[in-house]
């Protein structure tokens, strides 16, 4: 167990760990496999389980209280996650940032957990076409993802779907909201507002992926396993993760501490997804637009102008 763990940890090649602890690489090879399978057969059911209605909207009052986003159930994202090139894979693995990858799709809550994730994507794969081809993207746009009946705003008479909150890698939708492209927002101030609440809620994705790199040292070299085995190794790192962030938090509560990770540091070896959207869904406009008109009136915050205004 100490072996997966360690490699996990520190992303030390099978060879450097064989000198460390005198065994074999190959051994460690069959430790590494086994260990992160064991992972993620134990602690997937209990740190990924399917969402229920419940859960949604216990995300969703958590991102209203901390980065004021109603009806909001988590952040979507996806990183290229860097690996050696498979033998006989050809271009299959091979992204527009010219190195090999395997793509991790995932959605964060308001605490930075791994909500639902998706591996295993080849990284030369479109990146409308990774999210639309995923277990979870085909189960939104099926209305098949078990997101609660549409709500009312707090202190508003309106009443809006639950949504996903994502950049512009992704299709806009009914469930799927990400910002006005740039020329409008700098032509509409309310549609600048719309894109600095929506980002504000949305970086929890980019936090998750640089927590989870910070303490998972393997995401910073490339990944010199087959792939099915690294599958499982990201899987499996995700699930720690989320059981470290519990007991982060568990900690915090005890000790009333409320501080927020905030860190904006560019990872070499986890590069997002293009930023190419694909096709829109009319509802998603009506959405969007009910969102704007809310964070600029009856939702409006304090601090949200001058920020708008000083970018």
């Amino acid at each position: 167990m100490i072996y997966g763990l360690w490699y996990l940890a520190t992303g030390q090649s099978y060879r450097s760990l064989a000198f460390d602890f005198r065994i074999s690489h190959c051994t460690i090879s069959t430790i590494v496999k086994e260990v992160v399978s064991s992972i993620c057969e134990k602690l997937v059911p209990v740190f990924l389980p399917s969402p229920t209605e419940t859960y949604f909207k216990s995300w969703a009052l958590e991102f209203w209280e901390r980065w004021n986003f109603p009806n909001c159930v988590g952040a979507i994202d996806g990183k290229h996650v860097r690996i050696v090139c498979p033998k006989k894979s050809g271009s299959l693995f091979f992204n527009y940032k010219n190195y090999f990858s395997i793509v991790l799709l995932a959605i964060v809550d308001a605490k930075y957990k791994f909500l639902a994730i998706d591996v295993g994507s080849y990284g030369k794969e479109g990146d409308s076409g990774i999210f639309s081809k995923s277990s979870i993207g085909k189960r939104i746009y099926s209305e098949q993802f078990g997101l609660p009946q549409a709500s009312q705003l707090p202190g508003s008479n309106k009443c809006l779907p639950f949504v996903i909150v994502g950049d512009e890698a992704f299709r806009l939708h009914t469930h799927i909201m990400k910002p006005y492209n740039r020329a409008q927002a700098k032509e509409d101030f309310e549609k600048g507002v719309f894109n600095y609440r929506l980002s504000r809620a949305r970086r929890v994705s980019e936090n998750a992926f640089g927590l989870l790199s910070q303490i998972f040292r393997v995401f910073y070299t490339p990944i010199a396993i087959n792939p099915d085995t690294c599958d499982s190794l990201i899987t499996a790192a995700c699930c720690l993760h989320n059981l470290i962030r519990d007991g982060y938090e568990s900690t915090n509560v005890q000790n009333n501490i409320h501080e927020e990770f905030e860190s904006n540091n560019t990872i070499n070896n986890m590069i997002p997804l293009a930023r190419h959207g694909g096709f829109a869904n009319a509802e998603g406009f009506e959405v969007r637009d009910s969102f704007k008109s809310f964070f600029n009136n009856e939702g409006q915050v304090q601090w949200q102008y001058k920020t708008v205004l000083r970018s």
